[in-house]
């Protein structure tokens, strides 16, 4: 299987849950920002742009566990900034495991060997390594040598230990489909238990021009569609027929809320038109319509599995042909 099975048991019944009591705009991941810090300085980043004054924040541990909660969210990705700098990472993991959250730390991997010392494999936690391409590629877009072959060492030594290794790529205009594909099979040689290959977004608060086009999309997709029958590539089959051009789906940006240091982050993980204190407050000011239908302009070459994905998992069970495609994927 592509993914756990209790995963996937959990996220169907919560989300069974949220559509019996009629609800229609409700989180299934949390991307819990503890702080933005990083000890990296990746090109295509813009968090540690966005709030350079506020980069030396963290947010209290129970600020951060209460956060969890508010959403109430059944998977939870802790990320940054680099959450491993994060003082309480420790605690915090563990508390979102006893909360029964599954709990997803993405990370550059450099300080990762420290915190395994202390978190033993859980079937609530599982790991998402940054790799953005092959050595070069990868080294090049974080801004220091070495980095690379630091992922590809933790990706051996969490598999030796036992936990659920997964990593998440970008692809930029200068990556080629050679080189994904090459990066695919070294990770599966290595038996990653998934691959996220996805388009950058093009921050608003950067002026590089590293990023894919909306129409440059689909010929380098292609190729990643045609991998995901043989390897475990986790982006969800109608997700990629999106980026391929096959199909058309609109966002659904509620499914991916986003808690940092300056509080609830909206309208969605990507894009900021301010800051709340509650998640209620973030959820109620927010017109999810106006997004979901890409009308805002920041939206226009937007493809990121964070609403896309989420608008996949609403629609389940509606179409025939696309659940038994969906349940065929992920059992192989």
């Amino acid at each position: 299987m592509r993914m756990r099975f209790k995963f996937m048991a959990d996220l169907a019944r919560y989300m069974s849950r949220q559509k019996r009591a009629g609800h229609k705009y409700f989180p299934i991941v949390l991307m819990l920002e503890p702080l933005h810090a990083c000890n990296l300085a990746c090109v295509g980043c813009g968090r540690i742009v966005e709030y350079k004054d506020t980069i030396r924040d963290q947010m209290p541990l129970e600020e951060a566990l209460g956060a969890a909660r508010e959403a109430d969210a059944p998977i939870v990705a802790v990320c940054g900034g680099e959450p491993l700098m994060y003082k309480h990472i420790v605690p915090l993991t563990r508390g979102l495991i006893d909360q029964g959250r599954h709990t997803m730390i993405c990370t550059n991997a450099i300080l990762l060997e420290r915190f395994i010392r202390q978190v033993p494999p859980s079937p609530y936690l599982s790991f998402n390594i940054h790799l953005d391409g092959m050595r070069e590629t990868h080294d090049r877009v974080v801004d220091r040598d070495g980095v690379f072959d630091t992922c590809i060492k933790m990706i051996k030594l969490l598999k030796e230990k036992g936990y659920w290794v997964q990593t998440n790529t970008t692809i930029y205009r200068e990556t080629t489909a050679d080189e994904i594909e090459e990066m695919v099979k070294l990770l599966t040689s290595l038996k990653v238990d998934g691959m996220m290959i996805t388009p950058g977004y093009h921050y608003q608060v950067l002026t590089n021009d590293i990023y894919l086009k909306a129409d440059e999309m689909p010929y380098k997709f292609m190729r990643v569609k045609k991998l995901a029958d043989d390897y475990k590539i986790i982006n969800t089959p109608i997700y990629l027929e999106y980026l391929t051009g096959e199909r058309d789906l609109l966002c659904s940006p509620w499914t991916t809320v986003t808690r940092n240091p300056r509080g609830w982050k909206g309208p969605c993980y990507l894009i900021t038109n301010g800051h709340y204190k509650t998640f209620k407050e973030m959820h109620e000011a927010t017109d999810w319509e106006y997004y979901r239908t890409k009308q805002d302009i920041r939206c226009r070459d937007c493809k990121l599995h964070s609403g896309f994905d989420g608008t996949v998992a609403l629609e389940f069970g509606k179409n025939l042909k696309d659940t038994w495609k969906m349940v065929r994927y992920y059992v192989s």
